[in-house]
Order: C-alpha cells, then structure tokens, then sequence
C-alpha cells in the first residue's frame, strides 16, 4: 500500500498536552493525522477542525483562540509552514492562568 511519485501522503503526530487537551476528547490528546504530501499547518487546522475538535481548529484558523504551536519542538507562527512525513505537532495553552478566550 506504497504510493510513490508525489501523489504520496505523511502521517503527522498530534499532540494536544495540558489545557489544550481539555479541548479535545479523550482518545484524541495524541493521535496521529494522515494529510497529503506539502500539506501545510492550516491544512492540518482544518482536519483538526473536521475530526477532532471543531473549537481548536476554527478558534485557530480564525485567530479567536491562542495556542502555541510547535513542529518538532520549534515554535511556528506561519500557518503555510510545510509539513513533513513523521512531523510531531504540538498544540500547547500559552501557560497565562486567568486568560481564556
């Protein structure tokens, strides 16, 4: 089941650690995404949005909501950062307690 030849998909590893999981259900504060080849993090934000937390991926998407968003360990702000097959990305609270939007 090998797709060779730029038609080919990345498994992408999610995380949702600490508050942000309080977002998401319980089978889902690790998982793991299949996305096509060049997706990027708004791509990602929209499968999150369509099948796993409609809050987290629109609040995002829509800047109503603030996460931090780490690829591989490395904060990210541009939302057409490229993925690559094998990626870990964590979406973390910013630690600011009181603050909720």
């Amino acid at each position: 089941m090998s797709s060779v030849g730029g038609h080919g998909r990345i498994k992408i590893y999610v995380r949702f650690p600490q508050r942000a999981g309080d977002l998401v259900p319980e089978g889902k504060k690790a998982t793991v995404v299949e996305l096509p080849e060049n997706s990027t993090i708004k791509d990602l934000l929209e499968h999150i949005r369509d099948y796993i937390s409609r809050r987290i991926g629109e609040g995002l998407i829509e800047k109503r909501l603030i996460l931090t968003v780490l690829v591989n360990g490395e904060a990210i702000i541009n939302l057409d950062h490229v993925l690559k097959d094998g990626d870990t990305v964590t979406y973390m609270s910013p630690g600011m307690p009181g603050m909720s939007g």
